[in-house]
């Protein structure tokens, strides 16, 4: 009988005390270094990856269309400003002779400048 209790002392010794003892430290180390390791580098690598998605969308996104309102407005500004210069000081009247000559100068226009001549 005292070899029967003796195996199953060992069957116990051999099988459940392990289990007893390094179940808990296995318990305790998967979720503390596997997961840890796990949800760290999923985590960094997804906020990486979404940062730095956004961040080029963001910029190529807003940086193209404020670059495209900017160069529509202000060229359209400058266009208005030197199309209103053309227009009021280069097109009403061209000069044809110097204005120091003995005769003054001469205006040709599209007939802005006709009522100075009065017909005789």
């Amino acid at each position: 009988m005292a070899i029967f209790w003796s195996f199953i002392w060992q069957i116990f010794f051999l099988i459940f005390y392990p289990a007893y003892f390094f179940l808990p430290f296995y318990l305790a180390y998967l979720p503390a270094f596997y997961l840890v390791y796990i949800l760290a580098f999923y985590l960094s690598y997804i906020l990486a990856f979404y940062v730095a998605f956004f961040l080029a969308y963001i910029l190529a996104f807003y940086v193209a269309f404020y670059v495209a309102y900017i160069l529509a407005v202000y060229l359209a500004y400058i266009l208005a400003v030197f199309l209103a210069y053309i227009l009021a000081f280069h097109l009403a009247a061209e000069v044809q002779r110097c204005p120091l000559s003995s005769e003054g100068p001469r205006l040709r226009s599209s007939g802005a400048h006709w009522a100075r001549k009065v017909p005789s």
